[in-house]
């Protein structure tokens, strides 16, 4: 890579190197990434500062490491997961009939979010923007027209990240989105502890003329996370569980959207 190819790298693809260099090595230093791109170290802490708040690395003196998540906590979600695998087919399946012929839909990440293409008729010809290999996973043999938003692959969220899906979201006006939550409280709103999934989704808030619909299990309910993906009164109707206090409810109706048991 030359100097002057890397000068004329958006922010997005210079994070994208900057992690491709820590998932080959796992240690990076800030004078080599520095030299290598062709950009200023202050421009390299910037994009290490975003990448640490982001939770993707830790940074260190002069540098640094990739973050992993510990294995314990990865089985402890997916033992969440399982824990309420009913209640979550319940809302994928009512999410996917909503979604009509012709509609152009956006996707969200997240487990669920990606479990309503599983309940899909498989002949249904509908357009679905998304940035989630889970959705991905699950488009397999459908007639759908699967459009993957490309862009810094982020295995933290099975999802990418970046300008890139941003500017290509911008070229559409979805008739329906479908969200997932991190944490859903009537005060601050829709929330996740992940600054490129709040980018992304907003993104796809406001390029939907139609419903924006989350799907919310009664674990995310009340939750409060770091970053804000949009007030309630942005998100047309809230999916929820038998697990969801009749009082709870009527305080995310008065924040705005509709709020359905399924």
């Amino acid at each position: 890579m030359t100097v002057s190819d890397a000068s004329e790298m958006l922010p997005a693809e210079r994070r994208s190197h900057i992690m491709e260099a820590l998932q080959e090595q796992q240690v990076v230093k800030v004078s080599a990434l520095s030299e290598s791109l062709g950009v200023s170290e202050i421009t390299i802490r910037r994009d290490l500062k975003l990448l640490d708040r982001e939770g993707v690395l830790r940074r260190t003196h002069g540098g640094a490491v990739l973050k992993r998540r510990p294995v314990i906590e990865q089985r402890l979600e997916a033992a969440a997961a399982a824990d309420h695998a009913p209640e979550r087919a319940r809302i994928a399946r009512a999410a996917a009939a909503m979604i009509e012929p012709k509609d152009t839909v956006f996707l969200g990440s997240g487990s669920t979010v990606a479990a309503l293409l599983r309940f899909v008729d498989p002949d249904l010809e509908a357009r679905v923007v998304t940035h989630s290999l889970a959705a991905a996973a699950e488009a397999q043999g459908l007639s759908l027209e699967f459009i993957f938003l490309g862009g810094l692959y982020r295995p933290q969220i099975n999802a990418v990240e970046g300008t890139w899906p941003i500017d290509m979201i911008a070229g559409f006006h979805a008739d329906k989105a479908f969200l997932g939550a991190d944490g859903l409280d009537g005060v601050a709103g829709l929330t996740t502890p992940d600054m490129a999934v709040a980018s992304i989704e907003l993104a796809m808030i406001r390029r939907t003329r139609g419903e924006v619909v989350v799907l919310a299990g009664n674990d995310k309910i009340g939750l409060v996370h770091q970053v804000v993906v949009c007030p309630l009164d942005q998100i047309d109707l809230v999916l929820v569980d038998e697990g969801v206090a009749a009082d709870v409810r009527v305080k995310i109706q008065r924040a705005g959207p509709r709020c359905e048991v399924v």
